[in-house]
């Protein structure tokens, strides 16, 4: 007698370990027993992370605040693989290979309609089309959707430069704090958002017709939920990035699994919390190689973990926090909390990856 399916073993499990399962690589955890099966069936289809390296560029959208960080996996080699296990139970390490945040705007037209200093020849271009816009003389608008269309199309091809094997950008909200008013500045970078995506999109579509240059696979474009990346913290009793163990996750008692996630419907993932999670992590980069820093990001690593780097905040004209005296700005300035989202969020794919990977083992195991 065959094996059964892996759709074939899910369904034998509690409605619970479903939604624990879920949760663990990432998925929606809510819905009906038949929708999360058939989600966790989908999501072991997919391939695997890229070996020996997969390059992930992560995305916290933004127009005046726009972070982005590059992180590499790499396998750990056979001869390391065992001493490395019994330090952090997982079998990829992580490199942080850039990390900046920008103001879009300024970046690509700068007052008047002049190109910022040492731009990319991607950028130059699109600041050329942009002010061309306003060949009449008119004052440039860069949010309307003429100009934001050429800015989200500068930042796609920057960011294809990278040759990530993903690009994971942050889902924005509608709303601030549930209130009824959506406010302006939302609403434009919801807009740089969307283009964003349309721009991506139609490169790839561009790739698999042949029309762009085929150098490599077109990454992967996934869209990451802040909520979903903030409750996979929550529930963890450590701070440190390790992939679950799917079989205890799934003998675990019920009650403690349901009292858990109410009690996480209670609480949310601050922009503190996330700062001092990223902090947490790349002060280890400093004294060991669970996660290795790019020398280039030294002194900016060395910033973002001294208090020195943090200073009191106030709203903008954009209705934007900005800092304010107090900075130490010798490598780092402005907000934090930009660069520790796209950080944060770039390491919990990757824990994500490794999590789906062991439960298609575990459910490969047991079908």
């Amino acid at each position: 007698m065959g094996k059964a399916s892996p759709l074939g073993y899910l369904s034998t499990l509690k409605a619970w370990q479903l939604k624990q399962l879920a949760f663990l690589t990432g998925l929606n955890s809510t819905g009906t027993k038949a929708q999360l099966c058939r989600a966790l069936t989908d999501s072991m289809v997919r391939p695997p992370l890229a070996s020996p390296r997969c390059r992930i560029l992560s995305v916290d959208m933004g127009v005046k605040n726009l972070a982005f960080c590059l992180l590499d996996l790499h396998e750990v080699p056979p001869d390391l693989e065992e001493t490395y296990a019994q330090k952090t139970d997982s079998q990829l390490s992580l490199h942080l290979s850039d990390w900046k945040r920008l103001d879009v705007s300024e970046r690509l037209v700068a007052k008047h309609g002049s190109v910022a200093a040492n731009p990319s020849p991607v950028i130059e271009d699109q600041a050329s089309e942009i002010k061309d816009v306003s060949s009449s003389g008119d004052q440039i608008n860069l949010y309307a959707p003429s100009s934001l269309s050429k800015i989200a199309f500068g930042l796609a091809s920057e960011f294809l430069q990278y040759k990530p094997d993903y690009i994971l950008i942050e889902r924005q909200r509608f709303r601030s704090g549930g209130a009824p008013a959506i406010q302006e500045w939302t609403v434009r970078v919801n807009m740089l958002e969307s283009m964003l995506w349309a721009s991506l999109e139609t490169m790839r579509h561009g790739y698999s017709q042949g029309v762009i240059a085929q150098g490599q696979k077109f990454p992967g474009l996934l869209e990451m939920s802040p909520r979903r990346v903030g409750m996979f913290w929550l529930a963890r009793e450590d701070f440190f990035p390790t992939p679950a163990d799917v079989a205890t996750s799934l003998t675990s008692p019920k009650e403690v699994v349901q009292t858990t996630g109410s009690e996480l419907k209670k609480r949310s993932f601050e922009k503190k919390d996330k700062i001092a999670l990223a902090r947490h992590w790349l002060s280890l980069s400093m004294t060991t190689d669970d996660l290795t820093v790019d020398a280039n990001l030294a002194p900016m690593v060395a910033s973002f973990c001294s208090p020195k780097s943090r200073a009191s905040r106030r709203r903008n004209k954009d209705d934007e926090y900005e800092e304010v005296d107090g900075a130490d700005t010798s490598a780092l300035s402005g907000k934090l909390d930009d660069l520790a989202d796209c950080l944060v969020q770039a390491v919990t794919f990757a824990l994500w990856e490794q999590n789906r990977s062991r439960v298609r083992d575990h459910v490969a195991s047991q079908a």
